[in-house]
């Protein structure tokens, strides 16, 4: 039996998931949670063999990189699987890179590829989406910035201070500041807001509006994720019916159709 945790900050995406894995007789999920500040407790006091991850966490502070490569090196035995909307192609390389043992796009029809994913990992083979797997064949494979300093840079671009990247990565502020300098002068910037937008250019970070198009897309992929579900049901148990099954392609049509416009969205 494997044993399964679940990190997401949307409680409906955290139902669909568990509801999908208690289809799988194989897999028992052991806790499930929306608050990246329990995460390492949690994995401290009940040490998953697979942990499903997302990696935005709004205003909570939360460094999905670095997590995973402190989770590794302290549960080696803990194999983690990224379930996420985020597909930008440095995420997945800088996640696969810190550790993870495989990256799921929630557009990939999760539902149908999350059993799979997870005995995969378990095994200690890696694991990637299509989606995933075109993001890191497109992936930047030399950086100018070390791990720490990327790290650093990305919890600066989505607004935090000097103490709260502190807090998030355990280091001091005194720490945080020397590395902010090193990245000035790596990058030949004088500013937060340049060096942001330098390293964005040269791909070391995420295109500045993906956290943008993970909050416009995680709800669609709820719904999604959802339709799907009880679509497999229905199907399972021989209980669809004309209206119900047509009913149940408008809804997948529509959000697949919703997801091409965000996709194309000029942010």
């Amino acid at each position: 039996m494997l044993r399964v945790a679940l990190m997401d900050d949307h409680p409906l995406m955290l139902k669909v998931i568990a509801q999908e894995l208690a289809q799988a007789l194989d897999i028992k999920l052991m806790w499930k949670t929306t608050k990246a500040s329990e995460l390492m407790e949690r994995v401290k006091q009940l040490p998953p063999d697979v942990l499903v991850l997302d990696l935005g966490f709004g205003q909570q502070p939360f460094e999905p990189v670095n997590a995973v490569r402190d989770l590794r090196a302290t549960h080696p035995h803990t194999a983690i699987l990224i379930l996420t909307t985020y597909d930008d192609p440095v995420w997945v390389d800088e996640l696969m890179r810190a550790g993870a043992g495989g990256y799921i796009l929630k557009r990939d029809d999760f539902s149908l590829r999350l059993p799979d994913a997870i005995r995969t990992v378990a095994q200690g083979r890696p694991f990637l989406s299509p989606g995933a797997a075109q993001a890191l064949g497109e992936a930047r494979r030399k950086y100018t910035l070390t791990p720490r300093e990327r790290a650093i840079l990305r919890l600066a671009a989505s607004g935090k201070a000097n103490g709260e990247i502190a807090q998030a990565l355990g280091l001091a502020d005194g720490t945080v500041r020397n590395h902010i300098s090193n990245i000035y002068a790596k990058l030949g910037v004088e500013t937060r807001e340049a060096a942001i937008q330098t390293a964005q250019q040269l791909r070391e970070l995420p295109k500045p509006d993906a956290q943008i198009r993970h909050e416009l897309r995680t709800p669609l992929h709820s719904l999604l994720g959802l339709a799907r579900l009880l679509e497999g049901r229905l199907a399972r148990n021989g209980q669809i019916n004309g209206n119900e099954a047509e009913l149940l392609q408008q809804i997948v049509a529509e959000a697949e159709r919703l997801d091409h416009l965000i996709g194309d969205l000029d942010l």
